[in-house]
């Protein structure tokens, strides 16, 4: 019974020495850090008589009929630096933002985040990242019920970005 015990007892020393980065014999071990957010978008699709569909301004979007969370509130695609169109949010909302296919490769990718009236938003989203790509990624607003667009800002990236509720 104790030789089982000390068996054991070294199979979880070397499993805590693997973890805190340490290999056999002193050497380090190889470590791995993947992060990966992936988000689930559910749409409901009604239709309606051509009569009853209302036409909507394309630069501005209306928040998501639901209170519930997780409710795409609109879809903001494009490359390169430009500004949105402006989206309303409720209170606490996430953006879930991704980018790709930079032409020099490695670029800055920044995304800010203004009030409707043009005032830089201190308390909002705010996504700095260099790299090639990334994405999905969920970035999170909290006390932030208004208005606003996204400024981006980006060497010729392509990018989409997803205000979503909750």
């Amino acid at each position: 019974m104790k030789i089982a015990m000390v068996r054991v007892s070294a199979a979880i020393a070397l499993a805590a020495l693997a973890t805190a980065g340490c290999g056999v014999s002193g050497h380090p071990a190889a470590v791995r850090t993947v992060t990966h957010t992936v988000i689930e978008y559910k749409t409901r699709v009604e239709t309606a008589p051509a009569a009853a569909v209302k036409p909507t301004s394309p630069a501005v979007s209306s928040p998501a009929a639901s209170s519930g969370s997780n409710q795409v509130i609109t879809r903001l695609n494009g490359s390169g630096t430009q500004n949105t169109a402006t989206f309303t949010t409720p209170d606490s909302w996430h953006l879930s933002w991704s980018y790709w296919g930079c032409p020099d490769g490695s670029s800055n990718f920044q995304v800010f985040e203004y009030n409707s009236d043009g005032s830089l938003d201190s308390s909002g989203i705010s996504v700095n990242e260099l790299g090639t790509g990334r994405g999905p990624v969920a970035t999170y607003a909290y006390g932030d019920a208004g208005t606003h667009y996204l400024s981006v800002n980006t060497e010729g990236c392509s990018w989409s970005l997803v205000p979503v509720t909750g």
